[in-house]
């Protein structure tokens, strides 16, 4: 009888464990940014919550925060058009992002019309992330400009092996 309440306590601490995890969208809520800008769009600010550099790729990814009161529409890219207003700078070089063999670009994908513009509900939050080809290792940081607002500068970047 000792056995098994040894393993019912067992499991049960197991369940619990479980429970008080952060899970991966617990743990981007936590996520404290490199870098952050307010935008264009009323109460959207822009966190820059992860840009590694690996294997000649930095991938980047932006927390979208709605400090406001009210839903709030972020237009990234409009039907028809392409990423290109997503892009870095370091040093006096301009990096787009990377594309695949279809040229698309790698990044949070548009729908089915080319549109990326996603309605961020008050206090809530919404991530973008892209992949763009590493500047050289001796640059530490960039700036980052997306559609919606002014750039944000100064983002470091975190090297990887």
């Amino acid at each position: 009888m000792q056995r098994h309440s040894m393993q019912l306590l067992a499991a049960a601490f197991l369940a619990a464990a479980a429970l008080f995890t952060p899970t991966p969208a617990a743990a981007q809520e936590a996520a404290k940014p490199l870098a952050s800008r307010e935008l264009d769009v009323e109460g959207i600010v822009a966190e820059v919550i992860e840009s590694v550099r690996k294997d000649g790729v930095l991938t980047v990814r932006v927390r979208f925060r709605n400090t406001g009161a009210k839903a709030q529409k972020v237009m990234l890219v409009r039907g028809g058009e392409s990423y290109a207003a997503a892009y870095l700078t370091a040093g006096n070089t301009k990096y787009t992002l990377a594309k695949d063999s279809s040229q698309r670009a790698i990044a949070t994908p548009t729908d089915g019309g080319g549109w990326l513009e996603p309605s961020i509900k008050p206090k809530g939050n919404w991530s973008w992330w892209g992949k763009f080809a590493a500047p050289p290792a001796d640059v530490k940081s960039y700036t980052l400009y997306l559609k919606v607002g002014p750039p944000i500068d100064d983002v470091p970047i975190v090297d990887k092996k």
